[in-house]
């Protein structure tokens, strides 16, 4: 069983913890210099200070690397060593904890699956087979990521071979480099990839979600408790959350600590990946300006240089050494032209890259619109047996709940028809209705949706008519999906015990809605972006909701498309009215 140790000097009256570590970046690693570096090897050495404050006691690391990963879980088998800690980013799993004790955890354990790139993302079952059976794996011994291949192949019997690389080789390395190949890695090292520009395919079919990362002990150890009491201390916490951000970035520590409690895990990570790849897509734009600037500059360099040739050859035409100069000069100018042709040839190709994203946006819409179809037509169908069955059997209250949740599966359905219409794809418009539409029938009904929502968080939801031009000509859905966003908005960012108010101000040739809050408002900064795609803003919801980014900006859509116009009056603090103008 070898292993390289560092072994201090240690004081009298001084206990020594032997970490037994292997590579896990950025978890725990050696720098380029060769020194001890990551988040577990800082939160150690945090840990050793809090002993020190609140326990009188001097601790001493003692850091021993392992010559490979399961080196570690056979030491906290053999149970020779007291004070052994595990320290190599280690999950909490079943097996594990009959042999060895772990700690609280200290970060959420997320799991995602990868292939290599331009692989199918899988859709189904029958596509997941037919991927199993195509691809071989590639993982490292004794991990949870071969507990999960293994666990995968014997649920689908599925015929893939699993490739084994070392412990200090890299899994997402292997299946970027090599065609055919996919296998688990964990969520922040994927997101790391993403955010640095690299590709992989990650398949959203299978995403894995533990009970985090934690140092893994001998049965019984001592270490445990002073362990737990340093993970879970309020005091510490801002210490263990500084670390973590420090190699994560403070945006993925805390994406991955929200997710972790909630409940859309898929698409939430969905949605990180989108705003990720919005941002490259900005910085990419941004680069091709600077670029673009390059060019034009290195354009009147060339006239410049060209007019200075000019003046040299009429000058100097009879010197044989000032002809050799500009011989010269024109071969640097044709190089500069050359380079200059080539970096048009890479701007095309980043061009035709963005539009190939964006289509592949399009595309994803589509097809999660058509999937919704199929469920929602069941539902209808149900509803509507259980109507004409039960109708006798059922309370007023019983009826009255079946008509609302026939009527909003209807409402959907037509939405996703919407979004569907292929006028509407290719135009990115949708089809706008022209129909007679009395407006109080539809803030009643969005009132009434969202009173109950609101009524969880003791939010007074209140409704103001127009005393008369009640009826006016529009598109009935796309109206309500408007006002239905705006007040979800309004009862999701918003405090308990507070107020949100819909209201109607209605002219001979206009009529102006508004949604009033008294939530967090919004910043100047907040409202140059409030309706673009895909923004998280500084508020959050009070209620532990999930927000996507996508709401304020199909309100923008639907009010442009029904001929509107909308805007927001906020102050920071003073909560937020929300304007739809309408003309009749």
């Amino acid at each position: 069983m070898a292993s390289f140790s560092i072994s201090p000097q240690v004081p009298q009256s001084a206990e020594t913890l032997d970490l037994y570590w292997y590579t896990s970046k950025p978890f725990i690693y050696e720098d380029d210099s060769g020194i001890l570096t990551g988040v577990e090897y800082e939160m150690l050495l945090a840990f050793a200070e809090f002993m020190k404050a609140e326990k009188g006691m001097d601790i001493v690391p003692n850091w021993i690397k392992a010559k490979r990963f399961s080196h570690i879980l056979e030491v906290m088998k053999e149970d020779k060593i007291p004070n052994a800690v595990g320290v190599s980013a280690l999950s909490i799993t079943d097996e594990r904890l009959v042999y060895a004790d772990f700690t609280t955890s200290y970060f959420p354990d997320i799991t995602v699956m990868v292939s290599s790139n331009g692989t199918s993302i899988v859709r189904s079952f029958e596509e997941m087979d037919q991927m199993l059976n195509k691809l071989n794996a590639v993982t490292i011994r004794d991990t949870k990521y071969e507990s999960l291949l293994r666990k995968l192949k014997g649920q689908f019997s599925a015929s893939f071979e699993i490739e084994f690389i070392e412990s200090d080789k890299n899994i997402l390395e292997a299946i970027r480099n090599e065609p055919d190949k996919f296998g688990f890695i964990d969520l922040p090292i994927y997101l790391m990839l993403i955010k640095s520009g690299g590709e992989v395919t990650r398949q959203n079919f299978f995403t894995s979600q533990g009970r985090g990362y934690a140092f893994i002990l001998p049965k019984e150890s001592k270490w445990k408790a002073y362990l737990d009491e340093f993970l879970t201390s309020q005091k510490y916490r801002a210490t263990i959350s500084k670390i973590i951000s420090t190699y994560l970035g403070d945006e993925l520590y805390t994406f991955i600590d929200e997710i972790y409690k909630g409940e859309e895990l898929g698409t939430s990570i969905l949605t990180k990946e989108k705003e990720m790849q919005l941002a490259l897509i900005k910085n990419a734009n941004l680069k091709l300006e600077e670029e673009q600037a390059t060019r034009r500059i290195l354009m009147w360099g060339i006239f410049i240089v060209s007019i200075f040739l000019f003046v040299i050859a009429y000058l100097f035409y009879k010197n044989q050494k000032t002809t050799t100069v500009i011989v010269g000069q024109k071969d640097q100018i044709e190089e500069q032209q050359e380079d200059i042709r080539l970096k048009n040839e890479q701007l095309m190709n980043r061009n035709a890259q963005l539009v190939a994203l964006n289509e592949e946006k399009n595309n994803l819409v589509r097809i999660l619109a058509h999937d919704i179809r199929s469920p929602l037509s069941q539902i209808i169908m149900v509803a509507e047996i259980v109507n004409q069955n039960m109708s006798k059997k059922l309370s007023e209250v019983e009826a009255k709940m079946l008509d609302q949740v026939t009527a909003s599966a209807e409402r959907i359905n037509k939405m996703v028809t919407k979004i569907l219409d292929v006028d509407g794809l290719e135009g990115n418009r949708v089809k706008v209705l022209n129909e007679r539409v009395d407006i109080r029938v539809v803030m009643k009904d969005v009132v009434q949706r969202y009173r109950p929502i609101a009524a969880k968080k003791n939010i007074e939801l209140a409704v103001g008519f127009c005393e008369n031009h009640n009826i006016i000509r529009t598109d009935h859905l796309l109206l309500l999906l408007v006002l239905e966003n705006l007040v979800s908005n309004a009862v999701k960012f918003s405090e308990a015990n507070t107020s949100v108010e819909l209201r109607a101000d209605c002219n001979y040739d206009s009529v102006i809605f508004k949604v009033s809050d008294e939530g967090p408002g919004f910043s100047e900064e907040d409202k140059k972006k409030i309706f673009n795609r895909f923004q998280k803003l500084s508020a959050r919801p009070t209620g532990g909701e999930v927000s996507t980014g996508l709401g304020l900006s199909i309100v923008k859509k639907y009010v442009q498309d029904l001929g509107g116009k909308v805007w927001v009056e906020s102050e920071l603090g003073k909560g937020s009215t929300f304007f739809v103008k309408l003309t009749v």
